[in-house]
């Protein structure tokens, strides 16, 4: 039986192919690529009146402040919850507020 590691891996040389792009080439590609401007909310702290009360039970309408530490694993976890609590109606916040 043939173990995974037998497999012959082509040299990095081997994998370029003429049709790349050259150095050079790419200088004038990142000519075409420009900022995404965003501006910002200058009234955060205000609540608005759709906004549940703060001490609300019900499941969907809190807003979530989501902060991770420790490595990239970790904040890759915290992103993939940030991404199942909003699909269930949690509003991700980013900035802490009691």
């Amino acid at each position: 039986m043939p173990a995974a590691c037998d497999s012959v891996l082509e040299d990095i040389e081997d994998i370029v192919s003429a049709e790349d792009l050259k150095p050079h080439d790419r200088q004038f590609v990142r000519k075409n690529v420009f900022p995404k401007v965003r501006k910002r909310n200058s009234q955060r702290n205000i609540q608005t009146d759709d906004d549940p009360p703060s001490d609300s039970i019900i499941p969907g309408v809190q807003k979530i402040w989501i902060r991770t530490w420790g490595c990239s694993h970790n904040n890759s976890d915290g992103e993939y919850m940030a991404g199942q609590l909003a699909a269930y109606g949690y509003k991700i916040t980013g900035f802490h507020s009691l």
